[in-house]
This record gives C-alpha cells, sequence and structure tokens, in this order.
C-alpha cells in the first residue's frame, strides 16, 4: 500500500503526549510519567514508521478492507424487496492496544478466576440455593431478576462454556470489571475480524512482531462446545442458534460459525420432536445436541418462555429438561449479568472458592438495600446509575450529565423501584491513541475479554475486543454509541505465538475422523442458496442484454426508420418484457435502459438484483466462500456511482459483469458437490433457462423483415455470448444456413452449449440428484427428452407460432419444476399466531 507524505513521527508522538499530559486518567502507550511504556514499542515503531500521513492511509485501507469483507453492525433496515441500510459498517482504527504478556498474564489468572466463581453461583443459584438461604444474597436480587429462568430451575450439569468481560483500567492503571456476559456474549468474531484487517493495514509491524495468536481459541471453543453433548453422543452435532440477519450483530455471529464450522441456524430450521431437537430438512432427520445460542434466553422457547417470541424453537426447554440438548450457555445464565450481585461477589468468593477476589470491580451499591440506596441517592450527581437488568431503561445514566430535574426524575424512579437499580462509582479508564486527520486523539478504553471453559480448565482468547469511543469526554463506551473498534495484541513469551490450546484426546480425534456424514440443508437454507444462484444469473443475464441494448442506441437511436433502430427498438421492448420495467411517457430509450440498470428500488433492475443477491448471501454466509465479500462489495460500489448522463451505460455494465463473473468463478470453484451446491446451481440453471427461453419468446419467435430479423437474431445471440459459435458454425456450414433457426438451435436445444436452455436442463437434472429429490430428477429428464425431440426447421417456418407456443409449452415446464421444488424444500414454518389478553377476559389474535 502506497504511503502519502506525512508528518514526521516525532510530531505525532508528541502532539498525542501532550494531549495525555492534559488528563488524569492512565493511557495505554505512555505511563504516569508519560513516558512511552516499556511494552509499547510496537506502537511506537507502527507510528515511527508511518507517521500521520501513512496512518491516515492505513486507516482508509482497514475502512476499506471493512467494506470489502461485508463487516456490518446494526440492524438492518431492509423491507422485502425494497433495498434499505444494512447496518452501518465496522470501523476499526488502525493502531492496536498492545498489552505485555506479564500483565497478560496477571489479567488471565484473575478472568480464570471469575469465570470458575461465576460457574459455582450459577450452579447454586439454579441447585440448592444456599447463598440465599444462608443470606448470603438477598433472594429478590436473584430471584427477582428477569435473567433468572424458572423453566430451567433444577436443571443440573450446565456449563457456561463461553463468558466474556468487559473491563477498564482504574485510577491507579489496573483492570476493572465493568460487567461480565454470560447470557450470549458477542463479539468473539469481531475480534477475529480486527485482526485480520490490522494484520493487513500493518503488515510488516505485524509480521515482525511476537504476538499470541487468536485461531487456536476458536478451535478450542470448537472442542469445548461438543464436549457439553450427552457423554453417550459418539459424534455430536454443534449449531450456532442466530436469531437471523436482522440483528444488529448478524456478522459477527455468522462469521463465528464459520471460525467454528458449525451450521448457523435459526429457529425456523429446527424441530423438537421426541424430546430431541432435529434440523429440519426434507431428507433424513439430523439430530442437533448442542445448541451454541445466540438468542436472547426470553426468546429461545415460545411454549415456557414469551409466547409472542418468533425467533425461538417451542419445546426447546423441555428437551433441555430431558437432556436430550445441551445448550451454551444455559438458559438463564443472564441473571450473572446482574450489576447487583457485585457487591456480593468478594462476600461470594470467599464462601465458594476460599479466596479473594484477583479482578476487582466497579463500586457498587444496590439500591434494594436501604443503606446503600441512601448513599446512591445522596451521590446521584457522581454515580453511574444503572438497572440491574436490560430493557428497564435504554442505558446507563450519568449522574453529573443530569440536570437537576432529570436527577430528581430519576431519584422518583429509583424511590419506586429501588430494587431495580444499582449505583456505581464511575472508572476513570484508560486512553488510547485513535487516528484522526488532524493527528492521534486519545479515546477512552473499554476491553471485551473472551473465555471458553472445556473439561479441563477456562480458556482466555489473547487478546479480545478493543472499542474506543472518539469523545474522551463521555464515559460511554459502546458499539451501539458509535465506539470505534481496535485490535488488541498480547506480546507472547513464546516466539511462534502458538499457545497451549486444548486439541481433542486421541479418542476424540478418531471420532471426528469418522464424522464424514453429509449435513441436512434447512429450508431457510435451500431457499436462500436458491435465490444467491437466481439472482447472480438474474443480474448477469440482464447486464448483457442491457449492453447489447445500449450499443444498439448509442449507434441508432439518432436514426429512426433505419433497420439498426427497429433493432434496437425490439431489444429495448425485449429488455422491458424481461425486466418488467415500463417506459415512463417522459423516457426515451437510453433514459430507459438507464432506469433498468441503477434503480435498486425498482423490480427488475440490475440494481435489484444484486441487492437481493447480497440480502440472499448475507442470510447464507456461512455456507459461502470468504473471498465473495469483496466481490460483492465492489458491485456495490459500482451500482451505487450512476454513468454519466451523457455517457454509454457499457463501462458500468463491463465492471458489473467482471464482479458477477467473479462472484461465479468464486462460487464454481469453492463449493462442494454436496446438497447446497444442488440447491445453488438448481437457482441458477432454472434462472438462465427462464431467460432465454423468454428472451426467444420476445424477439425470435415473432416474426419480421430479414434485414431486422438478421440484427435481432445477431443482438440476441450477442446478449447469450454465443456469436462466435453461431459465426463459427455458419463459415463452415455446421449448422443451419437461417440465422434464425441456427441461433434457436444453438440457445435453445445444442446439449454442447453452455448457454443454452437444453444444457441448463441437464445440469438442473445434475443438480437436482444432488438435492436427493427424484421427483424433480424425473421431471427435468422429461423436460430434457421434449427438447431433444424437437423439430426445429418445422418451428422457425412460417410466422413461428409453432417456436412461440414451445418456448411457452417450455418456460411453463420450468415455472413448475420451480414451483415443485420450493413447495418440497423451501417450506417454512407457519408464523405462530401470539395470544394476548384483553381487558374483558377474552382473547384477541
Amino acid at each position: 500500500m502506497s504511503r502519502p507524505a506525512s508528518v514526521p513521527a516525532a510530531g505525532a508522538l508528541d502532539g498525542y503526549r501532550s494531549l495525555v499530559e492534559s488528563q488524569t486518567g492512565p493511557d495505554e502507550w505512555f505511563d504516569a510519567a508519560r513516558s512511552v511504556r516499556p511494552d509499547q514499542d510496537l506502537v511506537t515503531t507502527a507510528v515511527e514508521s508511518l507517521g500521520l500521513g501513512g496512518l491516515l492511509a492505513a486507516r482508509a485501507e482497514a475502512r476499506r478492507l471493512v467494506e470489502d469483507d461485508g463487516i456490518r453492525y446494526g440492524l438492518a433496515d431492509a423491507v422485502d424487496d425494497v433495498p434499505g441500510d444494512r447496518g452501518r459498517s465496522w470501523v476499526i482504527d488502525p493502531l492496536p492496544v498492545v498489552i505485555g504478556s506479564l500483565e497478560w498474564a496477571r489479567l488471565e489468572a484473575g478472568l480464570r478466576q471469575r469465570a470458575q466463581l461465576l460457574q459455582l453461583l450459577h450452579d447454586d443459584v439454579y441447585g440448592e440455593r444456599r447463598l440465599v438461604s444462608e443470606r448470603v444474597l438477598p433472594a429478590e436480587l436473584v430471584l427477582g431478576h428477569s435473567g433468572f429462568v424458572r423453566a430451567v430451575d433444577g436443571i443440573e450439569h450446565q456449563r457456561l462454556v463461553l463468558g466474556a468481560t468487559d473491563l477498564a483500567r482504574g485510577a491507579d492503571g489496573a483492570w476493572t470489571v465493568i460487567a461480565d456476559k454470560t447470557s450470549a456474549p458477542s463479539g468473539a468474531g469481531y475480534a477475529m475480524a480486527n485482526r485480520r484487517v490490522t494484520s493487513r493495514v500493518l503488515s510488516s509491524v505485524h509480521r515482525g512482531a511476537s504476538l499470541e495468536r487468536l485461531r487456536g481459541f476458536f478451535h478450542t471453543m470448537a472442542n469445548a462446545l461438543g464436549d457439553v453433548a450427552d457423554a453417550g453422543v459418539d459424534t455430536p452435532r454443534v449449531v450456532v442458534l442466530s436469531p437471523g440477519t436482522g440483528t444488529e450483530t448478524a456478522f459477527d455471529q455468522a462469521f463465528l460459525a464459520t471460525l467454528l464450522g458449525f451450521p448457523l441456524v435459526e429457529g425456523d430450521d429446527l424441530n423438537v420432536r421426541d424430546g430431541r431437537v432435529w434440523i429440519r430438512s426434507t431428507g433424513r432427520r439430523e439430530p442437533v445436541d448442542v445448541v451454541l445460542r445466540r438468542v436472547d434466553a426470553e426468546f429461545c422457547d415460545p411454549l415456557e418462555l414469551r409466547s409472542d417470541s418468533q425467533l425461538g424453537l417451542p419445546g426447546l426447554v423441555e428437551s433441555a429438561r430431558r437432556g436430550g440438548v445441551s445448550l451454551a450457555n444455559p438458559l438463564g445464565a443472564g441473571v450473572l449479568e446482574n450489576a447487583g450481585l457485585v457487591p456480593y461477589l468478594p462476600a461470594i468468593a470467599r464462601r465458594l472458592l476460599g479466596e479473594e477476589l484477583d479482578l476487582p470491580s466497579a463500586p457498587t451499591w444496590w439500591c434494594g438495600d436501604a443503606s446503600s440506596r441512601s448513599h446512591v441517592l445522596t451521590n446521584l450527581d457522581s454515580l453511574v446509575v444503572k438497572p440491574i437488568a436490560r430493557g428497564l431503561v435504554v442505558a446507563a445514566r450519568f449522574g453529573w450529565e443530569l440536570s437537576a430535574a432529570q436527577r430528581d426524575d430519576l431519584r422518583r424512579e429509583i424511590e419506586e423501584r429501588p430494587w431495580a437499580w444499582v449505583g456505581q462509582e464511575p472508572i476513570p479508564m484508560s486512553t488510547a491513541p485513535v487516528v484522526t486527520p488532524s493527528g492521534l486523539a486519545p479515546g477512552r478504553f473499554v476491553l471485551r475479554a473472551f473465555g471458553v471453559t472445556d473439561e479441563e480448565r477456562h480458556h482466555v482468547m489473547p487478546g479480545g475486543l478493543g472499542r474506543v469511543n472518539t469523545d474522551p469526554s463521555s464515559m460511554l463506551v459502546s458499539s451501539a454509541s458509535g465506539a470505534l473498534a481496535k485490535d488488541v495484541w498480547v506480546l507472547a513469551d513464546d516466539p511462534s505465538g502458538v499457545r497451549g490450546w486444548s486439541a481433542p484426546s486421541p479418542d476424540r480425534a478418531r471420532t471426528l475422523v469418522r464424522l464424514q456424514r453429509r449435513t441436512a440443508v434447512a429450508p431457510r437454507v435451500a431457499d436462500n442458496l436458491f435465490w444467491v444462484g437466481r439472482y447472480a444469473e438474474r443480474a448477469e443475464g440482464t447486464a448483457r442484454l442491457l449492453r447489447v441494448a445500449d450499443d444498439l442506441a448509442a449507434d441508432h437511436a439518432q436514426r429512426p426508420g433505419t433497420p439498426g433502430a427497429a433493432t434496437m427498438e425490439v431489444m429495448v421492448q425485449a429488455a422491458a418484457a424481461l425486466t418488467g420495467v415500463a417506459p415512463r411517457a417522459d423516457q426515451g430509450p437510453v433514459d430507459h435502459l438507464r432506469a433498468m440498470v441503477g434503480t435498486p428500488h425498482l423490480l427488475g433492475t440490475v440494481a435489484h438484483a444484486c441487492h437481493r443477491l447480497v440480502v440472499a448471501a448475507e442470510s447464507v454466509r456461512d455456507q459461502l466462500s470468504q473471498d465473495i465479500w469483496h466481490i460483492l462489495s465492489r458491485l456495490d460500489r459500482t451500482l451505487a456511482t450512476p454513468a454519466p448522463a451523457d455517457s454509454q451505460l457499457r463501462p458500468q455494465l463491463d465492471t458489473v459483469l467482471e464482479s458477477l463473473l467473479a462472484v461465479a468463478g468464486v462460487v464454481h470453484e469453492s463449493m462442494v458437490r454436496d446438497q447446497t451446491w444442488g440447491f445453488l446451481d438448481g437457482g441458477i440453471r432454472i434462472e438462465r433457462a427462464q431467460h432465454t427461453v423468454s428472451l426467444l419468446r420476445a424477439t425470435l419467435a415473432l416474426e419480421r423483415p430479414p434485414i431486422i430479423d438478421g440484427q435481432v437474431t445477431e443482438s440476441v445471440l450477442e446478449a447469450c455470448e454465443s456469436i462466435l459459435t453461431h459465426r463459427r458454425r455458419t463459415a463452415s456450414g455446421e449448422g443451419p444456413a437461417w440465422p434464425v433457426q441456427s441461433a434457436t438451435s444453438l440457445l435453445l436445444a445444442d446439449t454442447g452449449n453452455p448457454r443454452s436452455v437444453a444444457f441448463q436442463v441437464d445440469r438442473l437434472a445434475d443438480a437436482m440428484r444432488l438435492t436427493g429429490d427424484d421427483l424433480l430428477v424425473t421431471a427435468t429428464a422429461t423436460l430434457a427428452a421434449s427438447l431433444a425431440g424437437l423439430d426445429l426447421v418445422e418451428l422457425c417456418s412460417g410466422d413461428r407460432s409453432a417456436l412461440l407456443s414451445t418456448l411457452t409449452n417450455v418456460d411453463e415446464s420450468l415455472r413448475a419444476i420451480s414451483s415443485e421444488l420450493s413447495a418440497r424444500h423451501f417450506g417454512r414454518k407457519p408464523r405462530r399466531r401470539v395470544l394476548l389478553g384483553d381487558w374483558s377476559g377474552g382473547v384477541r389474535a
């Protein structure tokens, strides 16, 4: 990557030092004496080698890579066929936060101790509850918390496999716990994505550094998840349960599933039968032994939890109760995220571990205790006040930022429901350098550390997800509030950076080798794969047709009454018939063509097909190669920039086609030829066949004057990428001499032409064999036989009404196959009707 002229390194470093000297809290780069910390050589090297200009270039490169990889955060906003915001791009500051090996070892030990404590606390809360009976914990703090799930009370041997802990430095520079994430912790996928981007934009620094690597953590996670399955399961099947692509952390969930190698599923993909969880499939039933859930507990089972949930799986709790499935993390683990527990954790540690806590928490007062409530109410203007459970208010409230009236309102809320609130002493938080156009600026830094517990011990990811705000005056540092992401580098004692991550035992390894079974494909996955194929092919076929029409318009639009102008009109009308985009009264052919290219909200356009391609691909991200995302990102950028009004569309369409051909190449060369490929390739074949049939119906099936017929025929052949074959055959006398018959033969019935309908039908039969659907194989074979028996001379003679009729019949057969495929393989569960009570005592749907 080329680097622009930069501000001298000393200027960037000294400028940041002067900003840090004006603050009182700790900094990640400089120590209390405002000298560079001994373990920060990598940061200093990056700044010295790049200067501000180079760092800004690295920041720009990081943003490009984020776009290319499709890394996003936030709620999607697309409705049906109308494109919307798919969430904002993840923003990574290129300078990592570096933590020395000795400091990390101390932090790691504290995180292991905390994980052990939380597991014991969970076991007690959902077991004997001695801490409550012995009054170490107030009962209302546990049993009254929304994270306590009564439906799972008493289920034994539930392991907190995954955990996350948010940390910040206190005034003395020591790490302090801000919050524990035990329900469905997010961010591990983002942490790996940060590393992938940062290691590329700072490649020279990263390559030369002795760092702990992250990949082994995910191997350990995969093994640990398999180990929580029932002991009698020889080859456990693990799935990642997601709320869907509409959730703000959809990328994190899909990327985590990819890293682990587990299927990403939604509630609609699963069934509960006979006390077990199964992947829904039209083939054999596929049992699920472990569910790594990213759905909040209350939404996981509409039968026993929230009845209005459309995200969960009816019967999941009962299956867990019977031991039919293991959940990671267990339902009810959210009670441990209760900030009201914090004041009691030191006593709990002494009671359960016989130890003092290594990692302190922010000083906290639970308002359910009269004395603590009095302290909080007296010091509202200096405390962070927040609810003990999510959902009561939007966010924590910083007392010093509130007006007197707002503090009075908050005081009344606390007095009305004292058990629901805590007050915390604010943690100063350290600052870390953020690259800005005017230099390096300090931003408050929060670290989310991740851990996984297997049968032997708790393993901590060496690093984690760093977040830094861009306003050091604010105490709010979260992804939802727009914080930037930071990669976190941990210096390694071992130069190889390879930790002693847990590997499968020899018996376990042999089990994994034996695991060669075919994975069931859920209807949602099959449906989206099918439409990935269809939308990719639709965009390509439409772009090719519009490119030909645009060339004709450039040559003949200003020459009405000529054969060329008549040919242009035929091809523009054919494009309108295929896309369904009719011209407005004030549109000429050129403007009409532009509308068919780049109007994303208009059904039938190239832009719309490309948008739907991306949406479908995001729904099956774990099934597709990572290489596809930078191609789709480039495609998105191409269509977002309209062609200049006074220029041809061809340059833009050429770039669109380059991207679509790259998508086709990646898909074709990266996907295993199994059931997933059958559905995706089936979509490609049906779409291409229907596109060709529709194009022939709109062009060659209608008789025209010979001179126009000849030009239309050549245009159709060019749009179907078969013009060279046609010319070679005509010159050598291989095919029919009459151009219309030659083109019809080549595009309809030639099984050797990869653009012909007959070729698509043959490949469709192969795809249906992969799906295991013999009925559809028979249907495609019947269609193939009818194409092979066509009398092309007869079809192309006279007014060609016979050709039009045949093409209509072929189109109807293709539509019937598509509809049958959809009905047999893509069926979704019916949406549950939620019954809500009303004031009259009745019910309403």
